[in-house]
């Protein structure tokens, strides 16, 4: 009797712990990463995606990092610790190509527990600067840190 006890116990406890949260559903759909798009425009600047990722490394930056030329690209992907969060950065350009007379740039927006819902571009002194947009409900904790990174379209 007791074990059949302690099972339903265990049981309704993590029957409680799998409601609690409404944001659940989201992050068990997406255990490492997660991509968004945003369009807040700036004098002709275009936030066009949000990648976010688990541990990731990276150094939080207002300032964009332009990546036309391959060398570009692979040092501003060079700073992630995980290469699978690369690599969906890097999906995240390679999905965006940039039209005529544009160039695709992108900068760390946030280190923390969520991943900014958008993210809004300003011109500041002749550069574009990228603000994480605020997040409505943040998670009090985390277990690991979560890197946003904003791919943005530029005028060239």
């Amino acid at each position: 009797m007791k074990p059949l006890l302690g099972s339903l116990v265990l049981l309704g406890v993590l029957t409680a712990l799998a409601g609690c949260d409404g944001d659940a559903d989201e992050s068990a759909s997406d255990p490492a990463t997660g991509t968004s798009s945003s369009s807040t425009t700036a004098g002709g600047a275009e936030v066009v995606a949000i990648v976010g990722g688990s541990a990731a490394g990276g150094a939080v930056g207002r300032s964009i990092t332009v990546l036309d030329t391959a060398e570009a690209q692979r040092d501003f992907l060079h700073q992630f610790r995980s290469p699978v969060f690369a690599h969906d950065v890097r999906a995240a350009i390679r999905a965006h190509p940039p039209a005529e007379g544009r160039v695709l740039g992108a900068v760390v927006i946030d280190v923390s527990c969520d991943v900014p819902p958008s993210a809004t571009v300003e011109e500041v002194d002749g550069q574009y600067v990228v603000t994480p947009g605020k997040v409505a409900s943040p998670h009090p904790e985390c277990y690991a840190a979560v890197t946003s990174v904003a791919v943005v379209d530029l005028p060239a």
